[in-house]
């Protein structure tokens, strides 16, 4: 009997219904609407007539985040997840919404298996940090890493200070870190209780 491949065409054989064809290209029966969207203009308006020698495309069914996939033959969860995401590193996002499918292996997954594949989501905001001004003569705010730069604000010793990030900018008395704030402004780190960040 001719193998129904996803991603090749297949002859429609005596007693082939798009049930079967699907459960043997997918292992899931229940994927014969993806056929058969494939093939209207071949089949025609009616699914359960199928003639032997109609030539049908197999689509390849691909992960897509959001959705259900099934399992095919030779597939991972590393493999699924590079489909998925452009990543196979992202492959336990798909093991934990799956566990109950899967078990306690992820190394061992079968063909027909259904999956839900989760959406991306975005990463968190990063947490702003605080640091208190510790220079004597208090420290500026600036535009850019630089003592140079356009000078926003000037603050006192013991104001308390967020940034969401170090930079590395020019260097003061030997410490090249600047705080950059969620504001987009810049200070330096050497002014601070965090001269390291």
């Amino acid at each position: 009997m001719a193998q129904a491949t996803p991603g090749s065409s297949y002859t429609v054989q005596g007693g082939d219904t798009l049930s079967s064809i699907a459960q043997d290209a997918y292992g899931d029966s229940n994927q014969w609407q993806i056929i058969y969207d494939a093939n209207k203009q071949v089949i025609g308006d009616n699914p359960n007539t199928l003639s032997p020698g109609q030539v049908l495309f197999i689509p390849v069914i691909s992960a897509t985040p959001g959705s259900n996939y099934t399992v095919q033959p030779g597939d991972t969860l590393s493999s699924i997840a590079q489909q998925a995401y452009g990543d196979s590193n992202q492959w336990q996002k798909i093991y934990d919404a799956n566990k109950q499918v899967i078990g306690s292996n992820p190394n061992v997954i079968f063909p027909g298996q259904v999956l839900y594949i989760p959406p991306v989501t975005p990463p968190p905001p990063p947490q702003p940090k605080t640091c208190k001004v510790t220079a004597a003569q208090g420290l500026n705010v600036r535009a850019e890493p630089t003592s140079q730069s356009a000078l926003i604000a000037s603050y006192p010793k013991g104001t308390v200070l967020n940034y969401i990030e170090v930079v590395h900018g020019e260097t003061v008395d030997g410490n090249p870190n600047w705080g950059h704030s969620q504001q987009g402004h810049y200070y330096w780190m050497g002014g601070t209780d965090h001269p390291n960040g």
